[in-house]
Order: C-alpha cells, then sequence, then structure tokens
C-alpha cells in the first residue's frame, strides 16, 4: 500500500507566518534571516532556490550583478575573487583591524617579526650555504635558489656524498613561507598593515589618526618580535660556521644610497602588497600559496627592501660579527625602507586601486558639484549686491 503523499503547504508572501521569539514574522524576512545565517558559499549554490528567487524579487531578473559597496565584504561566489571584490575585501578587514585592542595588535605583530625570522632563517642557512663560488660564477642562479626556494643542499660535501653514491639530488621544494604563515595564520606585518588601513581611509572607515596609530604600533611590535628572535636564533648556535653569507647581507644592505634604499623599499612593498592582493583574491589553501610565492620570491630574488626582514637580518649579522653600526642600520637601511615600503603600499597599491574600483572618484565629483554650487551662489549674491548700487550711479539724484 502507497503512503499518500502530503502536499507542503502553499505560502503567501503577504501573510505572516507562524509567531516566533519576537512575534509575527512575515515569509519575506524569514527568508532574509535565513540568508543571513547560511555560509557566504553555500548562498549561491542553487540558482533555483527560494534565496535566489528572493534576491531577484528584490533586484529584479535581469538587473546582472549586485553593484558592491566599497568597504563591505563580497559573498564568496568562486574561488577567485574579481579585482573589485578583492579591493573591497581589503577595506573591510583594514577597518576590522582598526578595531583590534593594543594586546591583540601586539601579540599578532610580535609573531609576525619572528614569522619573518624564520623565513629569512630559512634561506640564510640552506639556500645561502650553497657554493660561494656560485655566487661569483652564476649570481642570478644563487638568487633563483634562495629567493625562489631558499633550499639547496646544505653543505657541498653532502652533494658530492649523493654523486658517489649515484643518487639523484634532492628537488627543490620550499619557497619562502614566512609571508604564507603570516596571511594563513593571522599575524599582523607592518607592509602589508599599510595597504590595509590606507585602503580603510579613502573608503572613511577610519581616521588618519587611527591609520598612523596601527602603521607605528605594528612597525614597533614586528622589531620586538625581531629582536626577540635574534636572541633565540643566537643562543641556539644555528649560525656556527654558517654565517658567511648573512654577514655579506648585512654589509651589503648598508652599503646603498639612502635614494636607493629608498626606491628598493617601494619596489618590496609594491611586491608584498601584490601577494597580499592574491592571496584575499583565492579562496583556498592552494591558491593562497601561490598567489603568495610568485611575488614574494620575486621581491627575494631582486634584493629589494623589506623594512620588517631587514630588521632581523641586520642586527642577527652584527650579533654574528658583521662590521655594521647600529647607526648605519638605521639611518643608512631602516629608515629609508620604511618610508618606501608606506609609498608601496599605501600609495602604488591602496590608492592606486582605491581610485579604480574605490569610492573617491565619486567623492571628487561631489566636492566638484558642491564647490561649483557655493561658487554659483555666492557670485548671484555678488550681483544682487552691485546691481542696486549701479542703479543708483547711473539713476537720478
Amino acid at each position: 500500500m502507497e503512503r499518500p503523499v502530503r502536499s507542503s503547504p502553499q505560502v503567501d508572501p503577504n501573510q505572516a507566518s507562524p509567531t516566533g521569539f519576537l512575534g509575527p514574522v512575515s515569509a519575506d524576512a524569514a527568508l532574509s534571516k535565513l540568508a543571513a545565517a547560511q555560509p557566504a558559499v553555500l548562498r549561491h549554490a542553487d540558482s533555483s532556490s527560494g534565496l535566489q528567487q528572493h534576491e531577484q524579487q528584490q533586484h529584479g531578473s535581469h538587473a546582472g550583478p549586485a553593484k558592491h559597496v566599497a568597504g563591505q565584504p563580497f559573498e564568496k561566489r568562486s574561488l577567485v575573487l574579481s579585482p573589485a571584490e578583492i579591493y573591497a575585501e581589503i577595506v573591510h578587514h583594514g577597518a576590522v583591524k582598526a578595531t583590534f585592542p593594543w594586546h591583540k595588535l601586539a601579540l599578532l605583530a610580535i609573531a609576525a617579526g619572528c614569522y619573518c625570522g624564520f623565513g629569512f632563517t630559512l634561506c640564510l642557512i640552506v639556500g645561502g650555504n650553497a657554493p660561494k663560488q656560485w655566487l661569483e660564477d652564476f649570481p642570478g642562479l644563487f638568487s633563483l635558489l634562495f629567493g625562489a626556494v631558499g633550499e639547496w643542499l646544505e653543505q657541498q660535501q653532502q652533494q658530492q656524498e649523493q654523486q658517489q653514491q649515484q643518487q639523484p639530488v634532492r628537488p627543490l621544494r620550499r619557497f619562502p613561507f614566512s609571508f604564507t604563515i603570516i596571511l594563513l595564520c593571522g599575524a599582523e606585518l607592518y607592509t602589508s598593515m599599510c595597504a590595509y588601513m590606507m585602503a580603510a581611509w579613502w573608503e572613511r572607515k577610519v581616521t588618519m589618526r587611527t591609520c598612523l596609530r596601527m602603521w607605528a604600533l605594528s612597525w614597533l611590535w614586528n622589531f620586538v618580535g625581531c629582536a626577540i628572535f635574534v636572541g633565540l636564533m643566537y643562543a641556539s648556535g644555528l649560525y656556527h660556521h654558517k654565517d658567511w653569507y648573512i654577514k655579506l647581507l648585512a654589509v651589503k644592505k648598508v652599503s646603498y644610497s639612502w635614494v636607493a634604499t629608498l626606491v628598493r623599499g617601494i619596489f618590496a612593498n609594491w611586491l608584498v602588497c601584490v601577494a597580499t592582493w592574491q592571496a584575499n583574491a583565492a579562496q583556498d589553501l592552494t591558491g593562497k600559496a601561490v598567489a603568495i610565492w610568485l611575488p614574494i620570491s620575486a621581491f627575494a630574488m631582486l634584493g629589494f627592501e623589506h623594512c620588517i626582514a631587514n630588521q632581523f637580518l641586520i642586527p642577527m649579522g652584527i650579533a654574528l660579527g658583521a662590521p655594521v653600526s647600529a647607526r648605519q642600520f638605521v639611518v643608512l637601511n631602516l629608515i629609508p625602507a620604511t618610508i618606501g615600503n608606506w609609498i608601496g603600499g599605501a600609495i602604488c597599491m591602496a590608492t592606486v586601486y582605491a581610485w579604480v574600483y574605490g569610492s573617491p572618484p565619486q567623492q571628487l565629483a561631489a566636492w566638484w558639484e558642491q564647490r561649483r554650487h557655493r561658487h554659483g551662489l555666492q557670485s548671484d549674491a555678488v550681483a544682487v549686491v552691485t546691481e542696486p548700487n549701479n542703479r543708483g550711479k547711473g539713476g537720478k539724484p
């Protein structure tokens, strides 16, 4: 015997549904609450769902993609966001970061400084201990190994042993991972903070005073994290008999002119913030890793100046005996690199994309119209005031 099929009741959208916790709730209101409660990825999974019908009722069936509001996070429709959606995510994250209490920002920034130390130590200990002759004969190949992968055989002796045993040299499989850890684990780096906060400022989500506070505190706590990691790394003795390259780099980084270091700092954080942009575009772990690897490896291979990485590198070189003074470190590297990093993140990335996908063009147009309107009113007022005077001069006494 077949079981009778129970038909679902027909719900009139104009009628109220059964009373909930807060009284009668309409069907449209319940549907809106359901949409807000669902994860973003599931919100657009089924185009025939009631939620999609509700959106079509609100925006029209042929309205096309909804316009985004700068500063509001986008609903994730695919594994890669569009450029406009990336900018909206950056603005949203910048506004959220501005609400962090001081202890949260301090701990996350200290962790970011330590993560930079981990990444640079991997490059310096493993990739930086390739044969010295490679640096002289094949500088491009040496930079590729150091920046893109950061891994090679620790000593030439191991390579010779493998060749004698007729074993293949193990493949390169590592890449600069410090920025990957920072983005995935949620640590706060000064260089990416430049882009986050500037984008939020352009959209009027934060004040310039808040931006300055976030930049100063993140830079300071990054320095504290790097200093802690320098002390721990020195105590570990990991650089024992493996310090030739870090000393060379420490001396090299204070040998450039002030302007050259400034420009290298611009390029460095430009690429770092490109990695930040692309990592926000990717919605899965693999996509984020690839998005970070490309620009970060380019920045490391080209030898640009990253102020937070140098907060670890140069003090570590000084601790190991590099002939660099504290004045040289601060004046010739840290100050110009910090300023250049700010320009690269806040201007070259955040400001450019704010004027492409954000509200500054509309703000400028509104300001210009208001100025023209005010100027027109003033011109009319001047004409009204001067007209009686002219009439009095030309009229009868």
